[in-house]
């Protein structure tokens, strides 16, 4: 039988004390001000994913003379392929790739987080260990291992992102565990006979959603980083990517700025924007 879901005071609250009374809690913003705070970054994410059908040129076309400012939106690289075109086919990889490898590592880290906090004991140290044990992991140094290994593939992103980011998850998951399994909806559970893994699943995790959500905005963040960091890099395939955009035009940034700006502007418009409306919904819509 499962309890009702606490509120997130009452979920990180030991059982048998009195959380603090702290007055009344602030108004959340209603449901169109939330939508609307949403709407540049679903217009960010948006642009990024249809961006290769926007295109005026094939981005691996050449258009003009290399650096050429005055013919072309943005101008063109040093190869003279149109730089506003490669722009908009450059974005796609930045969304799809880090959202996949942060729901992986949210998975995993909530995982093993949920079973060393509940399980406890030697369970708890070991996880506590490896995490420790990977937290140690420069998350570049482990990309360019796992690049020269592997090659460019989403797999490599992916494993590189979830290596470096499940132990900080796991953490958060872990210490959220740790306020609520004594709570009187998990005795009630244990003592109607539910099994370990319907414990955690039923009343634990509901139950630790918020600061696994939070701290998922972080693993985004850093999965885009490390994304645009392969292509800055020089691994991955011709077609267009931000960071490799940025890596391309250096060279020529004093004869045509657009080749560097647009990419780099874009990689931070995209990687607030996306944080900042994850912690906007989880605040309106998370329990």
């Amino acid at each position: 039988m499962t309890a009702p879901t606490p509120t997130a005071t009452e979920a990180l609250t030991p059982a048998g004390t009195q959380a603090p009374d702290t007055g009344p809690a602030a108004p959340r913003p209603g449901r169109r001000a939330a939508l609307l705070l949403l709407l540049p970054v679903a217009a960010v994410v948006l642009f990024a994913l249809i961006g290769p059908w926007l295109a005026p040129h094939d981005p691996a076309r050449i258009t003009a003379a290399p650096y050429d400012t005055g013919h072309l939106l943005l101008g063109s690289d040093g190869d003279g392929r149109d730089v506003w075109s490669r722009f908009l086919a450059g974005g796609r990889p930045l969304v799809l790739i880090p959202l996949l490898a942060t729901a992986v590592t949210t998975l995993l880290g909530t995982a093993t987080g949920v079973l060393a906090g509940y399980a406890g004991g030697r369970v708890d140290a070991v996880v506590s260990r490896l995490d420790t044990l990977l937290l140690a992991l420069p998350p570049v140094l482990v990309l360019l291992v796992l690049m020269h290994g592997w090659g460019y593939r989403t797999l490599t992103l992916v494993t590189a992102v979830a290596v470096t980011g499940v132990p900080f998850v796991s953490r958060v998951a872990r210490a959220a565990t740790a306020q609520v399994v004594h709570a009187g909806y998990v005795d009630q559970a244990v003592a109607l006979g539910d099994g370990p893994v319907a414990v955690m699943a039923r009343e634990i995790v509901p139950n630790i959603v918020r600061p696994v959500l939070a701290d998922a905005g972080t693993r985004l963040a850093i999965a885009i980083t490390l994304t645009a960091s392969a292509g800055f890099l020089g691994f991955g395939p011709d077609s267009p990517n931000w960071g490799a955009m940025i890596s391309e035009n250096m060279e020529g940034v004093t004869l045509a700025p657009w080749g560097v700006a647009a990419p780099a502007l874009g990689l931070a418009v995209l990687t607030v924007s996306v944080n900042l409306a994850l912690d906007r919904a989880i605040a309106r819509y998370v329990p």
